[in-house]
């Protein structure tokens, strides 16, 4: 059996090879990721004045010279030494930018051997916008669950996405979960990344076969390299690069970046998904393996997704001890992104919260106060991957069989995670009713949409509520799912808890805008539309929402 190579495998599938993603933005900074084809040194220039003359040849000069000549004025140089060993990605860190102000950017090289020395930004000009100092509105996008690779090449709804964007003039885009899907496909004739592990597990082991044992941190290596090139393959859209490369974006995980289901598996079963019939197996050696694939879906995810958002504590030898949850504040709102996957554990011991974990709550439940407290925020954004409401509880709770097992489990309204959520919502509801201030829990997972209001019988002054979008591109959920999607009524485990459904949406790939903006009264509100493509090529329908 001939191993595939993880950097340079065909699979009928085409990949990423140089691009850029807007990261956190403020009114004077921005992180921006960069992926290019090759190793070497490579410059990014930010400038307030687009880039133009010979931009493949930059004149034969350096660079400084090249701008000269040009009369540009750059705001930033800086320059990294791209290797394989980040798989040819760095985020910049660009600082004293002014305040909502358009920059271009572009990517050259000194080397005068390669055919274009501007890489990025020299067909097309790139550029953003930094937020204004101190907005009354804003504006934002959301999305989760990018496949078009389970649509059958259909990029769904990333054009109408990306035109809404520029109509609306977006301050940046929030990914709720599930940006890649490694692991779902085989059937379609693209790789699983688990079925591919179990069916060459014996050529792999042979391969990285050390004395009595393995070489561990070659395996790790190679694993590592499969799951960046789903980020290659996935990415590889023209209006998704395109929406990265211009606005502001905030990524989450959710399961399909690691492993369908990861946590609400026991040890037990996920080793099973490394088992082969009729064939010896090891469960140390599965062990091992799991454990490396989980350290590489790490790495991959900091790698494409995480390392341009706020910054957070990243331990690369041992991802338990990261943070991937963050915060950060626009204006007059402030966001908390939960990480329902890095500390997920059905079997954790010595901790009641199986979702978020005890440290994660704590920072969380901190974070709420201060928002709270804060004259300066009002209204909070929580973004959750999986929602809190959205199925009815008897899907959820009695159909925990068969491949649908993991899926149920991984969501709030599982009986396992009851405790967790009351928690979650006693906080919320506590917190925000001294001040009456309006709080949105974002979410995706579900690839249909949903919009509940939440109210709790003694906090009456709290606003609260729930907004479901997905998928963007993935093969939506049939339109007689319908019929599983709650009607709303009490929260089980949460007394006093109710959800009321307020829209619902199945069959339908979608993505939501929202607008912050503050009312003649000086209260804030928040305008949701929930958008899909219509049947005219390039219309988009839309169901407007006030939560106020």
């Amino acid at each position: 059996m001939t191993l595939l190579d993880p950097r340079a495998n065909e699979l009928y599938a085409s990949k990423l090879y140089s691009a850029s993603i807007i990261g956190h933005t403020t009114a004077h900074s921005a992180r921006i990721w960069i992926r290019l084809y090759e190793p070497g040194q490579w410059t990014l220039v930010v400038s307030k004045q687009p880039f133009s003359g010979d931009l493949k040849r930059l004149g034969e000069h350096n660079i400084a010279a090249f701008l000269q000549e040009q009369a540009i004025q750059p705001c930033a140089v800086l320059s990294h030494d791209f290797s394989y060993a980040s798989n040819l990605t760095h985020c910049f860190d660009v600082a004293e930018l002014e305040p909502a102000t358009r920059y271009f950017y572009a990517v050259m090289t000194e080397r005068k051997e390669v055919s274009r020395r501007t890489e990025l930004g020299y067909g097309t000009p790139r550029q953003f916008r930094t937020l204004a100092a101190n907005p009354e509105e804003i504006v934002f996008g959301f999305y989760s669950c990018h496949d078009h690779i389970n649509a059958g090449g259909d990029v769904g709804a990333w054009p109408n996405f990306l035109e809404q964007l520029n109509d609306l003039k977006a301050d940046f885009v929030i990914g709720g979960g599930d940006q890649i899907y490694v692991d779902t496909n085989a059937k379609l004739g693209f790789p699983d990344i688990w079925k591919w592990l179990k069916d060459n597990k014996p050529a792999l082991l042979e391969r990285y076969r050390k004395g009595r044992g393995y070489d561990q941190a070659g395996l790790y290596e190679y694993l590592l390299d499969i799951y960046r090139w789903y980020y290659r393959v996935y990415w590889n859209v023209g209006a998704l690069q395109q929406v990265y490369e211009r606005f502001p974006q905030y990524m989450i995980w959710d399961d399909h970046e690691i492993m369908d289901g990861w946590g609400s598996f026991t040890e037990k079963e996920r080793l099973k998904r490394l088992s082969r019939l009729f064939n010896e197996n090891q469960p140390s050696v599965d062990k091992m393996l799991v454990n490396l694939m989980w350290k590489a879906a790490c790495r991959a995810y900091y790698e494409y997704e995480h390392s341009h958002n706020p910054q957070t504590p990243y331990d690369a030898d041992e991802p338990d001890n990261c943070q991937w949850d963050y915060s950060f504040a626009h204006g007059p709102a402030a966001f908390y992104a939960l990480d329902v996957r890095g500390h997920h554990d059905v079997e954790k011991q010595g901790d009641p919260y199986l979702l978020l974990g005890k440290t994660q709550m704590t920072r969380f439940q901190n974070w709420l106060q201060a928002a709270a407290d804060n004259p300066t925020c009002a209204v909070l954004f929580v973004i959750t991957p999986v929602p809190l409401l959205h199925w009815v509880d008897a899907l959820v709770n009695y159909a925990d069989l068969g491949s649908v097992k993991d899926d149920f489990m991984d969501e709030w309204d599982h009986q396992s995670n009851w405790s967790e959520r009351a928690v979650l919502l006693r906080n919320v509801f506590d917190r925000l009713d001294s001040q009456g201030k309006l709080l949105v829990f974002l979410s995706g997972d579900v690839h249909c949409a949903s919009a509940y209001r939440l109210t709790h019988e003694r906090y009456r002054k709290a606003r609260v509520y729930q907004l479901t979008s997905s998928a963007i591109s993935r093969k939506p959920a049939p339109a007689a799912s319908m019929l599983g999607i709650s009607a709303g009524g009490e929260l089980k485990g949460s007394k006093g808890v109710f959800g009321e459904r307020l829209f619902a949406l199945t069959g339908n790939k979608n993505f939501s805008l929202l607008r912050v903006r503050r009312q003649a009264g000086g209260q804030y509100e928040v305008a949701v539309d929930l958008c899909w493509p219509g049947e005219e090529a390039g219309a988009t329908i839309r169901k407007r929402l006030i939560l106020d």
